[in-house]
């Protein structure tokens, strides 16, 4: 029956209303006298397995540690995600200029201690010597501690570099006391 134009209309139930209301209909109906509690418990409380299996101090010696680690990875795993969320959420407020700048450049030194490093001796002083910085401001010295045939390739190289121009000079100690901390003190 189709009502008139000015009648009232029946009020419309959302779907989740219905769903609810239905489900809720269709338990207590295959529930039967005896109440809902029991339906429940037949149903998905099985006890089928219960008398075939019962928890022992080694599978509690297992399991305890292998959640504690899985539950840390877990941990680890979300504050990577965390991180990565915030790098995203704050990489249009990063500064891409230093605060400030030098007036005058600072004169540097750089330290480099060897012992007993034939072959890595001559990429290390090409490497410092290939810096970006005015060489009236640089001071570069090789510290070696060394007690083989470093110690020639290593004076060859600086005295090479040094006619080269570059501001190098060659430093050698026999006490390695420190070893390679002790030359930079």
């Amino acid at each position: 029956m189709v009502p008139f134009r000015g009648a009232p209309r029946e009020p419309t139930r959302p779907l989740y209303h219905l769903l609810i209301a239905n489900l809720t209909a269709t338990i207590a109906a295959s529930a039967g006298p005896r109440g809902i509690v029991p339906y429940i418990r037949q149903h998905f409380l099985d006890t089928t397995f219960r008398g075939l299996y019962h928890v022992n101090g080694f599978d509690l010696a297992l399991l305890i540690p292998y959640f504690i680690v899985l539950i840390l990875l877990a941990g680890y795993g979300v504050h990577r995600y965390i991180l990565v969320y915030l790098y995203y959420k704050h990489r249009k407020n990063a500064t891409l200029e230093p605060a400030s700048h030098f007036q005058d450049l600072p004169r540097i030194t750089v330290q480099l201690p060897i012992f007993n490093e034939q072959y890595v001796v001559e990429r290390l002083l090409e490497s410092v010597c290939r810096l970006d910085y005015p060489r009236e401001k640089l001071d570069i010295q090789l510290l070696d501690d060394s007690t083989d045939e470093t110690v020639e390739v290593a004076r060859a190289l600086v005295e090479r570099y040094a006619a080269l121009g570059n501001p190098i000079s060659y430093h050698h100690r026999s006490n390695r006391h420190g070893f390679k901390a002790g030359a930079l003190a």
